[in-house]
């Protein structure tokens, strides 16, 4: 729980300055983070046997959910941060999922560029604190499916 907690504190530095307020994954207690871990949704990345990122998954109904994804800086530029998003996606597509949803600060560019580069794309905007929050989806049957003609 600990390395996580650090794991987050270090990647969200950069994101901190860029906001006006520190964003929720660093005012999450310990207690939180070991109910995750317990509920099973917590996972992290290993380079050898040092954690360096760690993520949340969820599945709401049909719809998952990537939270609090984070790489140490260390280990930035080394796919960790896309391979986390992979894992996330292959077990929610093995548990039925139609789609991936996640939220990113529109002020931090560099977390929507990432997500744009591997095939998530912006749905909706809102508020919510003072922050822009902007929701990105990336569904899992892109097929568009026509009628049968009569």
């Amino acid at each position: 729980m600990d390395l996580i907690k650090e794991i987050l504190n270090d990647a969200y530095q950069p994101v901190k300055k860029q906001l006006s307020r520190a964003p929720a994954a660093l005012n999450e207690d310990l207690g939180k983070i070991s109910r995750h871990i317990q509920m099973g949704n917590q996972y992290v990345a290993l380079v050898g046997n040092q954690v360096v990122g760690t993520m949340r998954v969820t599945l709401r109904g049909q719809i998952g959910v990537i939270e609090r994804l984070a790489v140490s800086s260390n280990f930035r530029n080394r796919r960790i941060g896309t391979m986390l998003v992979q894992h996330a996606e292959n077990l929610m597509e093995g548990m039925d999922a139609i789609c991936i949803e996640l939220e990113v600060y529109g002020g931090v560019e560099e977390q929507q560029k990432f997500y744009d580069r591997i095939g998530y794309k912006e749905t909706t905007r809102q508020k919510r604190s003072g922050e822009e929050i902007v929701l990105m989806r990336k569904n899992f049957n892109e097929e568009v499916e026509e009628e049968e003609p009569l």
